[in-house]
């Protein structure tokens, strides 16, 4: 049987605004034990962390004198917990790790899918999964799509193998075969307090470019986030993010729509998801000529002709603009559409 364990690495998680507790906790609906490696800190971090259940903290002291090579002090922190994991339950058969940064989280409605994807990684013979993003920009219910956001990442690593983390731990290196899971990441590294998160950033760019090329990169930063490209996405987020979402002004359960039409096959999705649309109503429909005439500009149309993209035009790509980005799951597409009309995911 399949053993999964979390980890982890954290510093003046409090200072910066982290949802580190968020993110632990969903990490904890999966992971039997998770291993967090945090560094020194006076903000009340620690006293957090101890809060939460299933949580072991590696106390460690950061080499400052890393900073500014490349953000190799993030990796190497996430290799303390990655080689704790390993000492404890390497020897253990079948056994897992997955790797969440503290303003990354799992959705609980996925853990049962990724469950599911690690039980096929392993028979397999993988040992890395790759999974999805939504990059929450400014905003609970926008996400960025720009070619510099990572479309995927690998964020499970199977113990008995030599994967590690590297360069500023945003990825890993070692592995011999990925599986491509379907299931999200959902990263609110963006959405928070603004003076919080440029703080962050500067930490950030700090750490990883030589100090003499601060403002260099702050300011190449700052143009490419101006720059930006969003798009609407109307979805349940996870239960851990409710209280955040509304102390920072947004509804966490978005107003159900009278009805929606929508142009395509309905038998190309299950059950489950078309109980999630959040329309009293909701009809599907084999072509646009079945929809009343005054609904059509608000019908999603999922595959529109050439007449129909040029008289109802759609701002939602194929996938993330990104070389790597693999196509919308098709479950992800339908949201997107639906979230461009105004129609969310219940």
């Amino acid at each position: 049987m399949t053993k999964i364990y979390g980890f982890s690495f954290l510093k003046d998680g409090v200072r910066y605004d982290y949802p580190f507790k968020e993110a632990f906790k969903s990490l904890s609906s999966i992971a039997s034990k998770t291993y967090v490696a945090l560094g020194q800190n006076d903000d009340g971090t620690f006293e957090e962390l101890k809060k939460l259940p299933e949580l072991e903290i590696i106390h460690t002291v950061w080499d400052m004198n890393l900073l500014g090579k490349g953000g190799v002090i993030f990796s190497e922190q996430a290799n303390i917990a990655l080689n704790k994991i390993r000492e404890v339950h390497g020897s253990e058969p079948s056994a897992w790790a997955v790797y969440l940064q503290s303003d990354e989280i799992l959705h609980e409605e996925a853990i049962e899918q990724l469950k599911i994807d690690i039980e096929k990684a392993d028979a397999e013979g993988c040992d890395a999964i790759r999974l999805r993003y939504f990059h929450f920009w400014k905003s609970h219910y926008e996400v960025a799509i720009n070619k510099r956001w990572y479309p995927t990442e690998i964020r499970v690593v199977k113990l008995d193998s030599k994967v590690i983390n590297h360069g500023d731990a945003q990825g890993f290196s070692g592995f011999t075969k990925v599986y491509d899971s379907d299931v999200y990441i959902h990263h609110y590294g963006h959405v928070r307090d603004e003076e919080k998160r440029q703080e962050k950033q500067k930490f950030l760019i700090k750490s990883i470019r030589q100090s003499e090329k601060f403002q260099k990169y702050f300011k190449r930063e700052q143009k490419a986030f101006a720059d930006t490209k969003t798009l609407s996405v109307l979805l349940k987020h996870p239960l851990v993010m409710k209280e955040r979402i509304e102390k920072m002004g947004e509804k966490f359960n978005i107003a159900e729509k009278e009805k929606v039409f929508i142009v395509g096959r309905k038998d190309q999705f299950p059950a489950s998801t078309q109980e999630k649309i959040n329309a009293k109503e909701v009809f599907w429909c084999d072509s646009l000529n079945e929809v009343p005439k005054a609904q059509r500009s608000n019908a999603v149309i999922l595959e529109p002709k050439f007449l129909e993209r040029l008289l109802y035009p759609s701002k939602i790509p194929k996938a993330m603009l990104s070389e790597l980005a693999r196509p919308w799951d098709r479950d992800s597409f339908l949201l997107l559409k639906l979230s461009e009309k105004g129609v969310s995911f219940k």
